[in-house]
């Protein structure tokens, strides 16, 4: 429910309160009768100003009234208690929602399963039309950073998937459900538009959970070997693609070796060695089935969008495949 609306509430609960308990002659005689107590009282103090001590007097009488069964707002709203008390004109208020995690809180130390998300509004807009902040990627971290207002949320901490799922909600709650692609068909390798319901786009069903550390076991099956791994947050994966891009830069490699450094950033321990060179080795002289199948692992215990969406062609007929989200996700064509 809005801030605007519990407002309401509240006055319309005060009101009739307040009319159960006494009548309106009531309350004005009560009002009149302190008012009279209070000039009083002013002419006996001398040297006190009349005006002053009547409107003190006045106002506080008229709040001795029975305060037991009035009700109360909740103020546990973050920061929006502040700008309720600020803005008082429904649309002056920017809206917000609690956007459930699909990591449910399990890799967070504060266990944290939902987070209070604002409603884009048009200023936030140009960030999404700035030319730089786009092909620097900076343009998604920059609208998650001023639309979280749980407080305490350090972006960079989250999984990839929690922040994928507050995407979602921004963009199917700021630009509607329909997100319009291009879609291959399988058969004869021909593209064509496809209206995506972003509706049907639920939360990964994942059976599997970390233990008490956040770590998952797994056992590689050509090198007969018991290992640990961790997921990623922003942080890991953004560090890891500046570390491949400037490998590149520097002339140390031609070839992006983004896969091998993200299974190195995953695995803490191989059969008990938890030494980060050992890590380094073992993954460079990994079978390439055990690499896979340990992606496919990853992949299958990591908490996301479930965005495997089925399209139907023209003649009816139907096939699954990875929906891709491209840069007008966020702000489709005009």
């Amino acid at each position: 429910m809005s801030i605007y609306f519990k407002i309401i509430i509240f006055f319309i609960n005060f009101y009739k309160m307040a009319k159960q308990q006494l009548s309106d002659k009531e309350l004005e005689s009560i009002a009149m009768k302190n008012a009279i107590d209070g000039f009083k009282k002013s002419k006996e103090n001398k040297g006190t100003d009349m005006s002053s001590t009547q409107t003190h007097s006045t106002a506080q009488q008229v709040t001795e009234m029975p305060q037991s069964n009035m009700p109360t707002m909740n103020t546990d709203m973050g920061n929006y208690e502040t700008v309720a008390t600020k803005e008082t004109d429904p649309d002056l208020i920017i809206g917000f929602e609690n956007v459930q995690l699909p990591s449910k809180g399990m890799y967070y130390p504060n266990k944290l399963s939902e987070v209070r998300v604002e409603y884009m509004t048009a200023k936030d807009e140009d960030i999404l039309t700035t030319p730089s902040l786009i092909q620097s990627g900076e343009a998604l971290d920059l609208i998650l950073n001023k639309k979280i207002k749980t407080p305490n949320v350090d972006i960079n901490t989250l999984l990839i998937g929690d922040q994928n799922a507050i995407a979602l909600f921004l963009r199917a709650s700021s630009y509607g459900h329909d997100y319009q692609v291009e879609v291959t068909d399988p058969r004869n390798g021909k593209s064509f538009s496809y209206t995506v319901d972003l509706r049907k786009i639920k939360y990964k069903e994942i059976s599997e959970t970390p233990d008490q550390n956040g770590l998952f076991s797994f056992h590689l099956p050509m090198r007969k070997k018991n290992i640990k791994f961790r997921l990623l947050n922003s942080s890991d994966s953004k560090r890891i693609i500046s570390d491949v891009e400037h490998q590149v830069e520097a002339g140390y490699t031609s070839i992006a070796e983004f896969g091998s450094m993200k299974l190195k950033a995953h695995i803490v321990e191989i059969e008990g060695k938890t030494d980060r060179g050992y890590i380094t080795r073992f993954v460079d002289a990994m079978p390439a089935g055990d690499a896979l199948k340990l992606r496919i692992k990853i992949l299958e215990v990591t908490p996301d969008l479930d965005l495997l969406y089925e399209f139907t062609c023209s003649d009816g007929y139907k096939f699954k495949t990875p929906l891709v989200m491209g840069i007008d996700f966020f702000f489709p064509s005009l």
